[in-house]
């Protein structure tokens, strides 16, 4: 059974989220396209991210949805992206 999705009131914004990623790893759970629920760990902290992958310029350009982060999955080594709409929970900072 898939968890219920936030409540829109207590959904981070997408500021709060990607400010919290620079800062350090927050970790929270989303719904999947396919409607798997996936927990991931994430950073946009250059300290954490493989050197080799930094990116040239922002992961989350102001042109980008405001529903879509970007973002480093600690975990799995790569760049993944995620709705804000789909999270199940948000734990925010470790």
């Amino acid at each position: 059974m898939i968890e219920e999705k936030l409540n829109l009131a207590n959904t981070p914004t997408k500021e709060v989220v990607v400010g919290q990623m620079k800062r350090g790893v927050v970790n929270f759970k989303f719904e999947k396209k396919n409607g798997e629920l996936r927990e991931m760990n994430a950073t946009l902290q250059n300290t954490v991210i493989d050197p080799k992958e930094h990116k040239e310029t922002s992961p989350n350009p102001p042109t980008n949805s405001p529903d879509l982060v970007v973002c480093w999955d600690v975990d799995a080594g790569g760049w993944r992206s995620f709705k804000l709409s789909t999270l199940t929970e948000y734990n925010g900072a470790l």
